[in-house]
C-alpha cells in the first residue's frame, strides 16, 4: 500500500511540474502553480482555458486541475543566467505576491515604491545588463509584475540623469547633427522649457 501511495505522490508531483528550457538548452523545473504566472507559459500548458469552452472537446473536461502538466515549454529567446532569475522571482511571488505597483508612484525612490524587501533586493542586486535581459524576457513571456518590478528600477536608474547619461546608460549611439535637427523639429515638445 505504501508503495502505490508513493507511486501516486510521484505521479501527482510530476504532473504539477513544468520544465522551462532556455535558448541555451538549459532546463529549469518548478511548479506549474508558480510557472502560471506567465502568460505565455500558462497559455502553452493550458491553464488559460475557460471551463465552459470547447464543450464539445472531448478532452477538456472543465477541469484544469486534471489537465495533464508535465511538460516542456521552449523559451527561445531568454539565457539561462536569465531564465535562473525569472524562476527565482515566479517560485517567490507563488509564495509571497508581489504587491501592485501604484500609479503615480508614491514616493521619490526606488526603496518608497517597492516596499516588499525580497523584491526590492531582488531587481537591486541586478547589473544593468541583467536588468534589461529581465525586462525582455518578463515582456516576452507576459510576467506583468516581473515586468513591472524591472521597469520601476529602471525607472529610477534614469531619474535625475541628463540626457547624455541616459543615452549613455541605454546604450544609444549618439545622434549625428542631422538626426539630432530631425529629432528636435519632430518632437519639438520635449524640448520646450516648462513655464511653471
Amino acid at each position: 500500500m505504501t508503495e502505490t501511495t508513493t507511486a501516486n505522490t510521484i505521479e501527482s508531483d510530476q504532473k504539477d511540474m513544468v520544465t522551462l528550457v532556455s535558448l541555451d538548452d538549459h532546463k529549469f523545473t518548478l511548479p506549474v502553480a508558480a510557472a502560471g504566472l506567465s502568460e505565455m507559459v500558462g497559455n502553452a500548458l493550458g491553464l488559460g482555458d475557460d471551463e465552459d469552452e470547447d464543450e464539445d472537446d472531448e478532452d477538456d473536461d472543465g477541469d484544469n486541475a486534471d489537465k495533464p502538466t508535465g511538460k516542456t515549454v521552449e523559451l527561445l529567446k531568454v539565457t539561462s543566467r536569465c531564465l535562473e532569475k525569472v524562476v527565482q522571482f515566479m517560485e517567490h511571488h507563488h509564495q509571497e505576491k508581489m504587491n501592485d505597483i501604484p500609479m503615480p508612484l508614491p514616493g521619490n525612490n526606488f526603496e518608497e515604491c517597492m516596499t516588499q524587501e525580497w523584491y526590492r533586493e531582488f531587481v537591486r542586486e541586478m547589473d544593468r545588463d541583467m536588468i534589461f535581459e529581465i525586462l525582455g524576457a518578463a515582456n516576452y513571456m507576459n510576467i506583468k509584475p516581473l515586468l513591472d518590478l524591472a521597469c520601476l528600477r529602471v525607472t529610477f536608474e534614469l531619474t535625475g540623469k541628463s540626457a547624455e547619461e541616459i543615452r549613455v546608460y541605454l546604450n544609444l549611439p549618439e545622434l549625428t547633427a542631422e538626426e539630432e535637427a530631425k529629432a528636435r523639429e519632430e518632437h519639438a515638445w520635449i524640448f520646450e522649457e516648462s513655464n511653471n
